[in-house]
């Protein structure tokens, strides 16, 4: 059973332990090393009640996170949120992806959000799927924005509108 709750300090270690399993991929962040807890710290306090962040469990364990952050800081933004989901490998095909955007898509309007947009790089075919079922739209083409070990690689840009 997948369920979605408000993170806490206390799930920052795990937050970030999942945030770091995806680095050597360069599929999910352009970080291309470990970071830490105190590193994240900053970006974890930044979140609140307008621009949440929750854990995703699955049978009670923290299979991975999603936010809902602050896409500016020009007020003219305050609506406009940010969505990052990461999943440990372990959770990655088995749905926890779609019950996450099922979730954002009632979440965002209660939250006073009425725009998500989502930065994936181009590769990343799985997320790109998954965005696009949910019914964000491609919004964006940055050409080779990115310098990965592999190369340079592409960054699109999708976005929904809720109740606008």
């Amino acid at each position: 059973m997948i369920e979605f709750k408000p993170a806490t300090a206390t799930d920052l270690p795990k937050i970030v332990a999942v945030y770091n399993e995806t680095i050597p991929t360069h599929r999910a962040t352009a970080d291309l090393q470990p970071q830490t807890v105190a590193q994240k710290s900053a970006w974890f306090a930044a979140h609140n009640a307008h621009f949440p962040a929750w854990v995703i469990q699955n049978h009670h364990q923290t299979v991975g996170w999603l936010t809902l952050s602050a896409y500016s800081d020009r007020a003219a933004y305050d609506q406009t949120a940010e969505i990052s989901l990461y999943l440990d490998q372990a959770a990655r095909g088995h749905h926890v992806g779609t019950a996450a955007l099922a979730f954002v898509d009632h979440e965002a309007p209660a939250h006073g959000l009425t725009t998500v947009i989502a930065r994936i790089f181009g590769h990343n075919q799985a997320s790109r799927h998954l965005f696009q079922k949910f019914g964000y739209d491609h919004w964006g083409h940055l050409p080779a924005i990115a310098t990965l070990p592999e190369g340079h690689a592409d960054l699109e840009v999708y976005g929904k509108h809720f109740g606008i």
